[in-house]
C-alpha cells in the first residue's frame, strides 16, 4: 500500500504493492480509498486525472454531507453517490459531530456502528451496490471514500482485501494507518471539548471518535460470521458476489 500524497486530503491510499495469502501482489493504480475530496487541489486533480487515470469517484456520504462538501470533480472520472448510511442514521456517526451542541447523548457505540454496516438491510444493499461498480470498473482506477475515510470507507477497503483474499492482519494494518492522518484531528477536537466543556471524559471519548480502532472492525468481521457463518457466504448470499465474479477480479487486480 503506498500514501498518495494530495494537498487537499490527508488520507488517501493506492492499495497497489499489498501481497495476498498466495504472494500475489495488488496491481498499482486500480483501488484507492481516500477522506472526503472536496478541497482538492487544481494539482491533485491533475495527478489523480492523469497518472492514476481515474474513473470512478465512489462517494459514500450521505446526501447531507455531500450537499456541506461537495466533492471537486476529476476530468474522466465519474461521480458515483452510494451512501451507506440512510439519512436518519447520520446522528450515530461520528464525522457528524464536529459541532459540540450535537455531542451531548450522542455519542455513537463505534463497534454498533460497523455492525450496522454489515447487518442492516440498506446498508448491505448499499455494500453490494459499491463492489459491483469496484468489481465491474473496466479501465483505470477507482476511489471510495467517505468524510474521515475510517469507518465507512474502512469496511468497503476490509472487504475489497478481503475479496483479494489479503490476510487478516494486512487489512488491519491498512485500516489503522488512517490514524497517520487522523490523530492531529482528534487532538485538536479533544482540546476544543476539554476547553468549552470541561469534561476530561467526554473530550477523551470525543477523540476516540475520530480514530480508527481495531476493535472497531474486529465487531464488523464478528458481525458478519454471527450473521452468516463466513465471509465467502456474506460475499454471495447479501452482495450477490459469485465465487466466479471473485475469481475474475482477482485476476483483473493481482499478479
Amino acid at each position: 500500500m503506498q500514501d498518495i500524497m494530495l494537498d487537499g486530503a490527508d488520507n488517501v491510499r493506492d492499495f497497489g504493492g499489498t501481497v495476498n495469502r498466495e504472494g500475489r501482489v495488488i496491481r498499482p493504480e486500480l483501488l484507492i480509498r481516500s477522506n472526503h475530496l472536496n478541497a482538492l487541489t487544481e494539482a491533485d486533480v491533475n495527478l489523480l486525472s492523469v497518472e492514476y487515470h481515474l474513473r470512478g469517484m465512489i462517494d459514500l456520504r450521505t446526501d447531507a454531507e455531500v450537499r456541506e462538501r461537495p466533492d471537486a470533480s476529476v476530468p474522466g472520472a465519474e461521480w458515483i453517490h452510494l451512501p451507506l448510511f440512510e439519512e436518519r442514521a447520520v446522528g450515530i456517526t461520528h464525522e457528524k459531530m464536529t459541532d459540540l451542541s450535537m455531542i451531548a447523548g450522542s455519542m455513537p457505540d463505534m463497534a454498533s456502528l460497523y455492525r450496522l454496516i454489515v447487518t442492516d438491510s440498506f446498508s448491505t444493499a448499499q455494500l453490494g451496490r459499491v463492489m459491483q461498480v469496484i468489481m465491474e470498473m473496466e479501465t483505470g482506477a477507482v476511489l471510495w471514500h467517505c468524510t474521515e475515510g475510517k469507518d465507512r470507507c474502512g469496511v468497503v477497503s476490509a472487504l475489497v482485501l478481503e475479496l483479494l483474499n489479503v490476510d487478516r492482519e494486512t487489512i488491519f494494518e491498512d485500516y489503522l494507518a488512517t490514524n497517520r492522518a487522523s490523530t492531529k484531528r482528534a487532538d485538536a477536537y479533544e482540546k476544543e471539548v476539554l476547553k468549552k466543556t470541561g469534561d476530561e471524559t467526554m473530550a477523551r471519548n470525543v477523540r476516540n471518535l475520530f480514530l480508527a480502532d481495531r476493535s472497531y472492525l474486529q465487531a464488523a468481521f464478528d458481525a458478519v460470521e454471527d450473521s452468516y457463518g463466513s465471509m465467502e457466504r456474506f460475499f454471495e448470499s447479501e452482495l450477490g458476489i459469485s465465487g466466479e465474479k471473485r475469481a475474475k477480479f482477482q485476476e483483473k487486480c493481482l499478479v
